[in-house]
């Protein structure tokens, strides 16, 4: 990474390799019906050449997986990470009984490139990977900047993009990485985990939210890093769980769970294992 392709990718958008990913394809003449009462989104609302983000929750409302929908055909293809790989199979089969719905493991991919901040060409799925609207194509443009792994994980903690085996685990609940303003359809009909998503949102609420920082902080984070806040260091307040330099800006981008009593609490110190502190943080705004 470099201050100034980090500032091109920002200011003119780039393109990198979609890695790790499984997809599935769901067939069927009750395929719409099934997987509408399996996803937290109305897949009836979907639009032609669409991907929209969903997750698949257990019965307690925690995560099984976050995933990419987008209709192809009479079917639907679904995205997840490729280590989700048999948890998503076995959670998407579960609940068929007498529908006519096939699953099939669509097999690896020739290479694919996710290219964002460009106009989308007519014929492209539009789908958004790191905050920003983007689609995949075999070969990126030209004339088009590649992003390194390093970019990609900048961009996506710049804009708030939870990750599997980061910020999301099989004990998240959605309300907790803010996944309910993206991946949620709360007017919907039932599906399964509902009704404790639904709970949290009117009557209850969870006892952690995922938020952004910046400052001081050494990359990459070699050991858990604690967060305090500065007007009340002897309580912990949260704990970091991504972060990376930013060297256009000189300063290191991060994202982390705050302890709801501290989500209203600006400047934090950020700890080491032996509760050293190795950092100084801000809240940025939601």
């Amino acid at each position: 990474m470099s201050a100034e392709r980090i500032r091109i990718l920002r200011k003119s958008g780039g393109a990198f390799p979609v890695r790790g990913k499984a997809l599935f394809k769901l067939t069927g003449a009750d395929c719409r019906r099934y997987l509408n009462g399996q996803l937290t989104i109305d897949i009836n609302r979907l639009q032609s050449g669409e991907s929209r983000r969903a997750l698949l929750l257990t019965a307690k409302g925690k995560l099984c997986a976050p995933i990419q929908v987008w209709g192809e055909g009479t079917g639907f293809i679904i995205e997840t990470e490729e280590s989700l790989l048999e948890e998503t199979a076995a959670r998407l089969e579960r609940y068929i009984i007498s529908d006519d719905v096939t699953i099939s493991r669509i097999p690896e991919r020739m290479p694919v490139y996710h290219v964002f901040g460009v106009p989308l060409p007519d014929d492209a799925i539009r789908i958004n990977r790191i905050g920003m609207p983007g689609y995949d194509c075999p070969a990126p443009p030209t004339e088009i900047p590649a992003a390194d792994d390093s970019d990609v994980e900048l961009l996506r903690i710049e804009r708030g993009i939870p990750l599997w085996g980061s910020e999301l685990t099989a004990d998240t609940l959605p309300q907790e990485a803010g996944l309910d303003q993206s991946s949620v359809d709360f007017d919907k009909g039932c599906y399964v985990g509902q009704e404790v998503v639904s709970r949290l949102r009117s009557v209850g609420h969870v006892n952690r939210l995922l938020r952004r920082f910046s400052g001081s902080l050494p990359t990459p984070l070699d050991s858990p890093v604690s967060l305090l806040s500065k007007s009340d260091p002897d309580r912990p307040a949260g704990t970091l769980t991504s972060a990376a330099r930013d060297f256009e800006l000189a300063q290191t981008l991060a994202l982390g769970y705050l302890n709801r009593e501290f989500v209203d609490a600006l400047h934090f110190l950020a700890t080491d294992g032996t509760g050293k502190v190795i950092g100084e943080l801000e809240k940025r705004p939601v």
